[in-house]
């Protein structure tokens, strides 16, 4: 997608993220409230986002070495913070490299109990929409593009993102969303949930893409975009 086209689609998060980096509050208080005044604001809807893996557990490796928990955890502040410019309540599962356990002497042990805190975490909040940010990995490295798991609840949510982030990211891919099965988080958590496969580390391309900020951005812009709408109904 053109960058201007793509400016067009998602016009409001970059205004926001353009506001806060041009210093608009500079401008005084009539001009920050006019801007806050373009988009709505949810203050019940907590959007719970979860860099996936960190500690022990550093997820899949890249095919240039790149380690999948240092790259979810990239896009999920970058997600976290767009999301937060706009006015929405969000949670962070994590914000550094470490992971959730609190127990346990084995890795499997502290893996088990790093879920079931993000799983304790994404319930606690009686409104709230989990976002699990993961890369996925293949044998075959020719393989890339997003795929977007869902909980029952999160269908239409998972077909708008899925769909929205193909035509932003990887328009020739036919993926679709899919019914998340097997995946601890999603079948314990209570609310709509979300696990995004942002990309293929086993792709060199794709990995390299995946590291760089422009990309990140672009990524988070979308997803932000989409979980706004849907958090405001118009999903």
């Amino acid at each position: 997608m053109k960058t201007r086209e793509f400016l067009r689609r998602y016009a409001y998060v970059y205004l926001y993220v353009a506001a806060f980096f041009l210093g608009l509050a500079a401008l005084g208080r009539q001009s920050v409230e006019t801007v806050s005044g373009l988009a709505p604001l949810s203050g019940s809807c907590v959007l719970v986002i979860d860099a996936g893996h960190g500690g022990e557990d550093g997820g899949t490796t890249g095919a240039a070495g790149t380690h999948e928990d240092e790259v979810n955890l990239a896009i999920a502040k970058r997600l976290e913070a767009m999301l937060t410019l706009i006015g929405y309540q969000t949670r962070m599962t994590r914000s550094d490299s470490g992971s959730l356990a609190t127990e346990g002497e084995t890795i499997r042990a502290r893996k088990q109990s790093d879920l079931r805190n993000r799983v304790k975490l994404a319930n606690k909040h009686p409104n709230s929409i989990l976002v699990s940010i993961h890369q996925n990995h293949f044998p075959d490295p020719k393989y890339d593009g997003v795929q977007v798991f869902f909980t029952d609840s999160a269908e239409s949510l998972a077909n708008a993102m899925q769909a929205s982030l193909t035509t932003a990211l990887a328009p020739h891919s036919r993926r679709t969303a899919k019914k998340a099965s097997g995946i601890y988080l999603m079948e314990h958590i209570t609310c709509p949930g979300l696990l995004i496969e942002c990309g293929f580390l086993s792709n060199p391309a794709e990995e390299q893409k995946l590291l760089t900020a422009q990309y990140q951005k672009h990524m988070a812009a979308v997803m932000a975009t989409v979980l706004a709408k849907y958090a405001d109904g118009q999903i």
